[in-house]
């Protein structure tokens, strides 16, 4: 890279490129004029670091910073992590007031780190380490989705005549999904990597925690209001990911210390989770869990909790029934899944406002079942739904079932290859628990599995779809299950040998199931 640029030619076209555009600003926008120095600076740090270190910084920023799209706290606060929320997550020409940015620095970081790796392949730079390969079946899903999105595209905007400009934020994130996916498989070495990005999952939640209860405690409360969330509705995706780390670590390694850690970091994002006042956070959380008892073998940890939950069993109808009547106190969480079954509205004989969108996508649908209408499409509202426009122009474009929506807008067919993948995922990952032999990859495979049921949920119930936190997280998730299968046998690779074990640079064979 360096040579490259050297070169007189290039040298002398990049300088007179820096100086025209320093020029242009200073004449047209003299309050950015700065901006192609500061640029010029970071993109020789970056090019000189590896690619691993670039991705890991950008994933850490992700899941701490303020999901800004989302308007989290409700628009009434922004936090110290609000702007380089913003600047990571909101088109860049909002953001700096240059017109023709119509895209956010996640798009040009995923791209550019790429471009990065791809050049110093091809140039036999040795900065960045082998990769390996994910399994076959899941790269094949994760080239199917851009090509149905692709086609739904050409479906709903040429040939159904949609509307181009919402278009594109229908699929934006989910084109997005297998660059990340690629991204974070070539710049993470594999399991030893696990530890710091569950270190960096923890750490996001632990800040939002934080900052939601600063913010419904010393601003919301004391003037009386009431805000349906404290951060943003995604953030519920991340606290059950932030869980699952610290218990499936406790799990796999029931230590003492493991065990503390577990409770300190539960007691911080469960406090998060409160103050978010999320449902489907609990939801998520509860299914991931049975996901994991599903798919672990019979261990003395396990029958201890299968005794337990036996000795509880008489009990159970007794809750459930108190529950149902009283749902305060300990028995809230009968509460929320009563709420979750029959919405809020029951007893004043309405319908909820979700219930009735389902319903309309579901007609939608209906009317093609098939190839749906494509992409740039409203979904029709059989049943009038209360006019949101004033604070969500585009809602009809966007039903919050995503999964509902994909079958809308794409039938059958646009669904299958939108979602197949994600089925690919759910597969590879239990394939690959029973083969792993280290905890720290049983531990890994099982926070993988609870990030696809937490997607999944947010997907069904609050546009999991659009949101860039659960992208992110779902594609780190598809990486890191997709190496360990590779590595483990569980979908062999003709590139690698299977290992049921592995050795951490500079470490051992002992590998302990601490993610954090």
């Amino acid at each position: 890279m360096e040579a490259f640029l050297s070169r007189t030619p290039v040298f002398l076209s990049l300088l007179a490129l820096l100086v025209a555009a320093t020029l242009g600003l200073v004449i047209f926008a003299p309050k950015v004029a700065v901006l192609p120095m500061v640029l010029a600076a970071a993109l020789w740090w970056v090019c000189q670091q590896p690619v691993r270190k670039l991705t890991l910084g950008l994933f850490a920023m992700a899941v701490t910073v303020d999901l800004v799209p989302e308007v989290p706290y409700e628009g009434e606060w922004k936090s110290p992590l609000y702007f380089p929320g913003k600047l990571l997550f909101i088109n860049l020409s909002n953001v700096i007031g240059v017109p023709g940015l119509g895209f956010p620095l996640l798009d040009i970081a995923t791209l550019g780190f790429l471009a990065l790796y791809a050049y110093r392949r091809a140039n036999r730079i040795n900065i960045d380490e082998y990769t390996t390969p994910l399994p076959k079946p899941l790269v094949i899903g994760l080239l199917v989705l851009p090509a149905t999105i692709l086609w739904m595209q050409v479906f709903g905007i040429y040939i159904n005549g949609g509307n181009s400009r919402v278009a594109t934020w229908q699929w934006h994130q989910m084109a997005a999904m297998p660059l990340l996916v690629l991204l974070f498989n070539v710049a993470l070495r594999g399991p030893e990597d696990f530890r710091t990005i569950g270190r960096m999952i923890v750490v996001g939640c632990c800040t939002k925690a934080f900052l939601g209860a600063f913010f419904i405690v010393t601003i919301a409360r004391p003037k009386g209001l009431y805000f349906e969330y404290a951060t943003t509705h995604s953030d519920s995706m991340l606290y059950v990911a932030g869980l699952m780390t610290v218990m499936m670590s406790w799990f796999e390694q029931p230590t003492r210390k493991h065990f503390w850690r577990m409770v300190i970091v539960s007691a911080i994002i469960f406090m998060g989770m409160h103050y978010n006042d999320r449902r489907l956070g609990y939801v998520s959380l509860v299914f991931s869990l049975i996901a994991a008892f599903l798919i672990t073998p019979r261990s003395p940890l396990k029958v201890k909790f299968l005794r337990v939950g036996l000795v509880l069993l008489p009990f159970f109808p007794f809750y459930l029934a108190v529950g149902w009547q009283t749902p305060t106190g300990i028995f809230g969480p009968v509460g929320i899944f009563r709420s979750v079954l029959e919405g809020e509205n029951l007893e004043k004989g309405q319908m909820d406002y979700r219930d009735i969108e389902n319903l309309d996508v579901i007609h939608t649908w209906q009317a093609n079942p098939v190839l749906g209408r494509g992409w740039g499409h409203e979904f029709d509202e059989i049943i009038p739904l209360p006019d949101i426009s004033h604070a969500f122009a585009d809602y009809r474009y966007h039903p919050h079932n995503s999964v509902l929506g994909m079958l809308a807008f794409g039938g059958v067919l646009g669904f299958s290859g939108l979602w197949g993948w994600i089925s690919v995922a759910v597969f590879l990952t239990v394939r690959t628990y029973s083969r792993a032999r280290e905890p720290l990859q049983r531990a890994g495979t099982l926070v993988a599995m609870a990030i696809i049921v937490a997607y999944t949920n947010q997907c069904f119930g609050d546009m999991g779809t659009i949101s860039w936190l659960g992208t992110i997280l779902m594609a780190m998730a598809a990486a890191c299950m997709g190496k360990v299968a590779t590595l483990t046998g569980a979908w062999p690779s003709p590139k690698v040998a299977k290992t049921p074990e592995f050795v951490p640079v500079g470490g051992t064979r002992t590998q302990t199931g601490n993610l954090v």
